[in-house]
């Protein structure tokens, strides 16, 4: 089965850029979705809330369940190139057409935010938030990396001595009121959901 949708999908792109006039209408219209998909992230809410600017935690969804987790210190920035895929690799296997859902967190708008923002800073406690959310929920594209003899190897969340795993045990009760809001995401000024495929129907 998946042989032949492999095949499928090869044959559709080769029919989508088989010409050099196919090849530049497919660049655009990819690249008119991907900027409409980071404007959506990172703009202005559609019901007037603020752009999404410096630290959050944001997560991507696949039909079948949560595919990757990451954080930035730079959201108007990631967030556009997120689908775009230039410095950020989870477009490049995992086409933003294909996206589910993706949530947004501004969590240093959170009141739980303050002390921890003031003992480690921003930068330490977003990556304690990253990586105890990544070993909570396990999501699939964090939990292996790319080695160089063209392998995959498992993350331990567990064993990790990073300053995200070190920082990650220090912030519970802030933890605890970014997951109740992952469980129940909805659009506000800390909080931004958005279906890629509602951008694809209106292409």
């Amino acid at each position: 089965m998946q042989e032949s949708a492999f095949v499928a999908w090869r044959n559709a792109l080769q029919q989508l850029t088989g010409t050099e006039r196919d090849a530049e209408s497919w660049r655009h219209a990819r690249y008119r979705f991907a900027h409409k998909l980071g404007q959506a992230l990172a703009g202005p809410g559609s019901h007037g809330e603020p752009p999404m600017t410096g630290h959050v935690v944001y997560a991507v969804w696949l039909n079948w369940g949560l595919l990757y987790v990451g954080q930035t210190s730079n959201a108007e920035r990631r967030l556009r190139d997120l689908s775009v895929g230039e410095s950020h690799h989870l477009g490049n296997t995992f086409p933003p057409e294909i996206w589910k859902r993706v949530v947004v967190i501004a969590w240093p708008q959170l009141a739980e935010a303050e002390i921890p923002i003031r003992t480690f800073g921003h930068n330490e406690v977003g990556l304690g938030l990253e990586h105890r959310l990544q070993a909570v929920l396990h999501p699939l594209a964090n939990a292996s990396r790319r080695t160089v003899e063209g392998n995959w190897r498992s993350v331990d969340w567990d064993k990790s001595r990073s300053v995200g795993a070190r920082t990650g045990k220090e912030i519970d009760e802030l933890f605890a009121a970014v997951q109740k809001i992952w469980s129940d995401a909805s659009n506000s000024s800390l909080c931004r959901v958005v279906h890629p495929a509602d951008l694809l129907e209106s292409e």
